[in-house]
């Protein structure tokens, strides 16, 4: 976590209401923890899941993100505790853990001699994610993010260095992509919420008017003394996507920190690698397929980046004859058109976060513009939504294996 002083992003989650409406939280939970004892038994590629429910309880968790999943020569456990939970494998010395949280599964894999330091810093970590789960998440009124839309328009507040990092993040992703990513649709994801609830469409003139109460231009932060002035009333966040990305980098500096430096958090398949696990080239990651049953989109390995997917597969709706994704368009007020779902690499689980849902928005070319503005930053883009044929783009260096 940097200063606020330091340098100072959104899946617009909304789980828009229409005919076909995904499995929600508790489906994703034991599916997940399915995955979990499979790697467990079978080593090798592990299958990946696709974008998880809504969370029942954090928008931070907003599971726009599809797991990529990694498998490594470890054991998985699913204890409710770190202590119960740190297993060893005795060959590899490679141990994992995992815990709901974030409304979802957060899971932690490292490689170390001495299972002690691994736990103490499991421990560390998921006390971390536990930590900003209270800060970042928009569905409990007491977190510090839903008390920042009740204060007093016209008034710098002083907000915590972990709010600023991600409001500051937001903000340069909101610059960066032009509008096409905005954490600030807090009032909009919330009214498709609403009627998602009600299964029930809302009106043109309830999203218009939505949007109406979003906007950047409504947010002032200011570095130096770490505050935040909002000019309007209504203006709410919502960081569904940048919120388990933040965590994922927090997680994992934590790990670092503690002599785990070969490690790997993933967050709903937001995810975070270190140094490659012993005998690896790194850490193995299997891309999620665009539709149920289809293949995996690619095979990749990654040493000390993040890597996250955005898409529909478990999150869409029909609308008026039209596949419209949980992802909202800052632009419409509406779901992307899908099915299309977006992978990205970057040095940061924030950055990765970001730039996949952004590109979901604003499509392959946009996309590939902002992933060079990134160090190492990679994206694919695979897209139906206007085709039945499957097209799937990818910067020059996303790996392969």
């Amino acid at each position: 976590m940097k200063s606020c002083g330091a340098d100072a992003l959104d899946t617009h989650e909304a789980g828009i209401p229409g005919v076909s409406w995904r499995p929600r939280l508790t489906t994703r939970i034991l599916f997940y923890t399915k995955c979990l004892l499979v790697v467990s038994i079978a080593l090798g590629w592990e299958p990946a899941d696709t974008a998880a429910a809504p969370p029942a309880t954090t928008s931070a968790a907003a599971a726009d993100s599809v797991p990529a999943t990694a498998t490594d020569s470890v054991k998985e456990s699913s204890a409710d505790s770190v202590a119960e939970g740190a297993v060893a494998d005795a060959e590899t010395l490679g141990y994992a853990f995992s815990f709901p949280a974030l409304g979802t599964v957060v899971s932690f894999k490292a490689f170390h001699a001495d299972r002690a330091v691994v736990q103490r810093g499991f421990e560390r970590a998921a006390e971390r994610v536990r930590e900003l789960e209270a800060i970042l998440t928009d569905y409990d009124p007491n977190s510090e993010t839903r008390r920042l839309s009740q204060q007093a328009v016209g008034q710098p507040h002083q907000v915590s260095p972990d709010l600023w990092e991600v409001l500051a993040a937001s903000q340069r992703w909101h610059q960066r992509t032009d509008g096409a990513f905005d954490s600030s649709l807090g009032t909009l994801t919330r009214l498709w919420r609403k009627h998602r609830r009600a299964a029930r469409l809302p009106s043109e003139q309830e999203i218009q008017q939505a949007l109406q109460q979003s906007g950047w231009q409504h947010v002032r932060l200011d570095a130096a003394q770490c505050t935040v002035e909002l000019t309007s009333e209504d203006i709410q966040f919502d960081f569904g996507a940048i919120g388990k990305g933040y965590i994922a980098d927090e997680a994992y500096e934590l790990l670092r920190a503690a002599d785990l430096s070969c490690c790997l958090v993933n967050i709903s398949g937001n995810m975070r690698a270190g140094d490659a696990p012993p005998s690896r080239s790194g850490w193995r990651i299997e891309i999620a397929p665009l539709e149920k049953d289809g293949p995996p989109l690619r095979r990749v390995e990654i040493v000390q980046q993040a890597i996250a997917t955005s898409g529909d597969l478990w999150q869409f709706s029909l609308i008026d004859g039209q596949r419209r994704s949980h992802i909202l368009d800052p632009r419409t007020g509406y779901g992307v058109l899908g099915p299309r779902c977006a992978t990205a690499i970057a040095p940061t689980a924030t950055d990765a976060d970001a730039l996949a849902t952004a590109a979901c928005i604003g499509g392959f070319e946009q996309g590939r513009r902002w992933a060079d503005s990134l160090p190492g930053g990679q994206l694919l883009v695979a897209d139906k939504s206007t085709s039945e044929t499957l097209r799937v783009q990818a910067t020059e260096g996303f790996p392969e294996s």
